[in-house]
């Protein structure tokens, strides 16, 4: 399959996910194991009308998407691109506080809220 970038050589995003990259990255994997997207469908059981999509700059769905970066090692996370009003530190406190096992889902967020809304209020105050 080909590259996944513009004529111009720009990659592909969709919704600040680097799909080139992605691809890329998986090619890459995939030629160090000597696989064919053929085998790599089988092995993951993602469809190969999903990896032709990949190829051509689609982002592949939450499933495949798991399924690609588990068989290839690979986080998901690397690929994505801030948005320029995204607040990384926010979203660093909003992981921390949704993996840890101790809370419950809903007390992680109701910690998120705080958390945002106090940021919210420095950021007014300076």
């Amino acid at each position: 399959m080909s590259s996944c970038r513009f004529a111009d050589g720009r990659a592909h995003l969709s919704n600040g996910f680097n799909v080139s990259a992605f691809y890329e990255v998986l090619a890459a994997v995939m030629a160090s194991r000597k696989t064919t997207w053929r085998s790599l469908a089988r092995e993951t059981e993602v469809p190969e009308g999903t990896l032709r999509r990949l190829a051509r700059g689609g982002c592949p769905d939450a499933t495949a998407l798991a399924a690609l970066s588990a068989w290839a090692n690979l986080n998901p996370a690397d690929f994505v691109v801030p948005a320029p009003n995204r607040l990384p530190t926010l979203a660093a406190i909003a992981s921390v506080l949704q993996s840890d096992p101790k809370l419950e889902r809903a007390a992680a967020r109701d910690l998120e809220t705080i958390v945002y809304l106090a940021y919210a209020g420095f950021r007014q105050r300076h």
